[in-house]
């Protein structure tokens, strides 16, 4: 993730490639004179997750994705997915897939350590389908030269974290307000081949901590079938030569 998030201040936080360009004055500070400063309301449409009931939870090859799979350090934890029975009341909006962009719409705590993060689904467990939970909102791009790897790395940024703290409430539970994705805005290159160009600079990164994430799962469900047999004895490596 640090060179991920050290491409993404290269291009869109100090403008390294563009110094040699005039600079113009910014409600966000300085930027180059090709660039503009954007809403996400016009980058960007943002779905709901679903209100599922307590009877829909259940053993199942399909799952949701919740707020408890943010870690609270950054990033996406595998084991807080919570398996449910598909119902009608599911729409096409709320399945989501690899790669795809959530944010975090809730905290359990007031120490708003997951609240307005946003995270790539990067892994699927081997669920047959997943779902975001009513605690998540999904984020799509409406641009096509901004995919969602670049997407993900401009929202998962201190600056968003702290625009989104704004517009958070609630006391037991906290609550982020969808304006704050649709208010927030960016620095972005009027010819927008630019971000298309970054955004596919980003792909192979993500593709890779996908694949290692994948890899730690294969050995990890191999460790768990090999170790009971190793030690009960039915597998006997003695005589094995190393």
């Amino acid at each position: 993730m640090t060179i991920i998030k050290n491409i993404t201040k290269y291009y869109f936080s100090s403008f390294t490639p563009f110094e040699n360009e005039d600079f113009i004055d910014s409600e966000l500070g300085k930027i180059p004179s090709s660039w503009e400063i954007v809403s996400l309301k016009d980058l960007v449409k943002v779905f709901n997750g679903y209100s599922y009931k307590g009877e829909d939870l259940g053993s199942s090859q399909d799952a949701m994705a919740t707020i408890k799979n943010f870690d609270r350090n950054g990033g996406f934890k595998l084991d807080g997915f919570k398996e449910i029975n598909i119902s009608d009341r599911v729409k096409p909006h709320h399945y989501v897939e690899l790669y795809d962009v959530l944010i975090a719409c809730t905290d359990l705590t007031q120490n708003a350590d997951i609240v307005g993060n946003a995270e790539m689904l990067l892994n699927k467990s081997g669920y047959n389908n997943i779902l975001i939970s009513m605690d998540l909102v999904k984020v799509k791009s409406l641009k096509p030269e901004i995919n969602n790897y670049l997407l993900n790395s401009l929202l998962n940024t201190e600056r968003f974290k702290n625009h989104a703290l704004g517009y958070v409430n609630g006391t037991t539970v906290l609550h982020l307000d969808k304006k704050a994705i649709t208010n927030y805005k960016i620095a972005l290159p009027k010819d927008l081949s630019i971000c298309e160009k970054v955004g596919n600079l980003l792909k192979p990164f993500y593709i890779q901590i996908a694949n290692n994430i994948q890899e730690n799962k294969n050995l990890e469900q191999l460790r768990d079938t090999l170790l009971p047999k190793l030690m009960s004895g039915e597998i006997d490596v003695s005589k094995i030569e190393i």
